[in-house]
C-alpha cells in the first residue's frame, strides 16, 4: 500500500489525480481506464478538502483486479448519493463515483491508522472516515 498525505497546498486535487496514476503499473489499470481513476479520485479528494477535517490521506492499493483507492480524513460525516438537478453547477461528485467505479463506500476510520483492511474498517475508536472506491482493471 502507498500513501500520501495532502494539505491545502497548490492543486492537492490535482496532485493527487496524477500521483494514483504515477503508483500504479500498467497490468493494474490498463492506459484506457486511467482517466476514470483520475477523476475519481480527484472529485474524492476534493469534496475532502472541502467538506471534511484535518489532514487529508490519499492511500492506493492495486493488485491483478484492480485499483482500490481510499481517501481518509478526521470528519465523521459520510457523503451520499443525491438527486441531482440539472441546472447545479456542483454536487456531483459521489454520483461520478457511484456511476463510474465497479464498486465503492464509506467506513469509519481510526485518525492515522492503516487503511490496509479496506474496504472492512479499522479496529478502535472512529474519529473519521475512509471514502474508498474499486475500479477494476478490465
Amino acid at each position: 500500500m502507498e500513501r500520501l498525505t495532502l494539505d491545502q497546498q497548490l492543486s492537492p486535487a490535482a496532485m493527487a489525480r496524477h500521483w494514483v496514476c504515477e503508483h500504479c503499473p500498467d497490468e493494474h489499470l490498463p492506459a484506457a481506464r486511467r482517466w476514470i481513476a483520475e477523476l475519481l479520485t480527484s472529485e474524492l479528494v476534493s469534496n475532502a478538502l472541502e467538506h471534511g477535517s484535518g489532514p487529508v490521506v490519499l492511500s492506493l492499493t492495486h493488485d491483478d483486479e484492480g485499483i482500490l483507492v481510499g481517501i481518509s480524513d478526521s470528519e465523521q460525516r459520510v457523503p451520499s448519493l443525491r438527486t441531482q438537478n440539472p441546472a447545479a453547477t456542483a454536487g456531483r461528485g459521489i454520483a461520478l463515483v457511484d456511476a463510474l467505479a465497479t464498486t465503492w463506500g464509506v467506513y469509519p476510520s481510526e485518525a492515522g491508522a492503516d487503511a490496509a483492511s479496506w474496504p472492512e474498517p479499522s479496529e478502535g475508536r472512529a474519529s473519521g472516515k475512509t471514502v474508498w472506491f474499486h475500479l477494476a482493471s478490465g
